[in-house]
């Protein structure tokens, strides 16, 4: 398993579940390096549940629908299914930790995109020199840097040393292959710690 930070203790699963997340901020990657993890590791044969977390609020249903209007005469949560696929629709916030306790047993990895303060081991990437500095402060347990500007990496191993940090791996996003190799060692990783 790749260095982990001097934060907190290290958690890699909920039950036997284990969880991955990718954080950054606004415009820096995530979904892009999410949707390539996920075809990645199906492709290896790992069944991959994923979450994301949105910042903003979004309608759970089109207007009008009979499972909107359900919701809308109070549902606390409703299921709309067809032959080929369910939706769960709940009127209020759930958590990494209730979303990884519902896919227990259906997966075999859960990878989440965003969910900064919850305590999984996380991918952060990095646009520039703030965001290293500002995303220690808010999450905990980072395993690997993405960076998409080359001199960030060297900036960035020095910083950590000079604040006592554990060195955290510092990856430039120029070599997807390299960055890819890096993020699906750190996902499996996670598998054998069941």
């Amino acid at each position: 398993m790749l260095s982990g930070t001097n934060q907190e203790e290290e958690v890699s699963s909920i039950g036997s579940l284990p969880v991955l997340q990718v954080i950054g901020y606004k415009n820096s990657g995530k979904t892009t390096l999410c949707c390539k993890l996920i075809s990645a590791l199906t492709a290896k044969g790992v069944r991959v549940g994923s979450a994301k977390r949105d910042a903003h609020t979004f309608e759970l249903d089109d207007a009008g629908t009979d499972s909107s209007k359900h919701l809308a005469s109070g549902a606390v949560e409703t299921v709309l299914t067809s032959q080929t696929a369910t939706r769960m629709m709940r009127e209020s916030e759930t958590s990494l930790d209730q979303i990884a306790e519902h896919m227990r047993g259906r997966v075999d990895l859960l990878l989440a995109e965003g969910f900064k303060k919850a305590p999984y081991p996380k991918i952060a990437l990095l646009r520039d020199h703030n965001d290293m500095e500002s995303l220690l402060r808010q999450a905990s347990n980072i395993k690997l840097f993405l960076s998409w500007q080359e001199s960030l990496v060297l900036e960035g191993i020095q910083w950590q040393r000079d604040n006592g940090y554990a060195e955290i791996p510092i990856i430039f996003m120029n070599n997807e292959t390299t960055v890819l190799q890096h993020s699906i060692s750190l996902a499996l990783s996670l598998l054998s710690v069941k």
